[in-house]
């Protein structure tokens, strides 16, 4: 019997991705998962094959959330699912361990297909992705400046994209404001960007 966590903040989400995974697997046993808090104490009772996590959900420092889940259950395998663009998020998510990276707007059956593969033991990469991933191992990284972003620096983009000011960014992730002004700063400079709309312009630049 198969053990999924639906990580999303929104119901109707988890509703009907759990549905669709009922389709296949009709013994799973599916929880949810609606917040930072519930994701820890779910993982830290219950061991689960799946984790299916939004890395956009409030209040979640992602990349923390990913490293713990990697480090403290290494036998649970985590698909993420969001509505952030593949070409800023999915690889750097494989890289912090993800067996694979689902846009929200894939189709029912490409759903079930990466939930599928992903528990057999194989990475889900759309073909999108997999041809991120060639180039960046052909070492033309300087098509995509969101490549030189660290973890840190990524979480802190995602946060100013959907316009949260520093102080509420430096609640969500625990850091003073002096450390979280530099991370913009320093996140401008690699970007070429001098203000946070024209951020959000660069990264929508992305989302095809």
């Amino acid at each position: 019997m198969k053990r999924i966590l639906l990580a999303d903040d929104y119901s109707i989400v988890r509703s009907g991705v759990k549905s669709l995974i009922k389709d296949i697997y009709t013994q799973a046993q599916i929880n949810e998962a609606g917040n930072e808090t519930e994701i820890t104490q779910s993982l830290k009772f219950h061991f689960y094959d799946l984790v299916i996590f939004d890395i956009g959900m409030p209040g979640i420092d992602f990349s923390n959330m990913m490293n713990w889940i990697r480090i403290s259950f290494p036998d649970t395998r985590l698909l993420v699912f969001s509505m952030y663009p593949e070409d800023i998020y999915g690889v750097r998510c494989l890289q912090m361990g993800a067996r694979g990276y689902l846009r929200k707007t894939a189709p029912n059956d490409e759903i079930i297909s990466a939930i599928r593969m992903v528990l057999e033991g194989k990475k889900y990469l759309s073909h999108h992705l997999t041809d991120l991933l060639l180039e960046s191992q052909n070492e033309h990284k300087g098509k995509n400046p969101f490549t030189s972003l660290s973890p840190r620096e990524l979480e802190i983009v995602k946060h100013l994209n959907v316009g949260r000011s520093l102080p509420e960014i430096c609640k969500i992730l625990n850091i003073q404001y002096s450390t979280a002004n530099t991370y913009k700063r320093r996140i401008f400079e690699k970007l070429g960007v001098h203000a946070v709309h024209s951020l959000s312009q660069l990264i929508r630049s992305f989302d095809m």
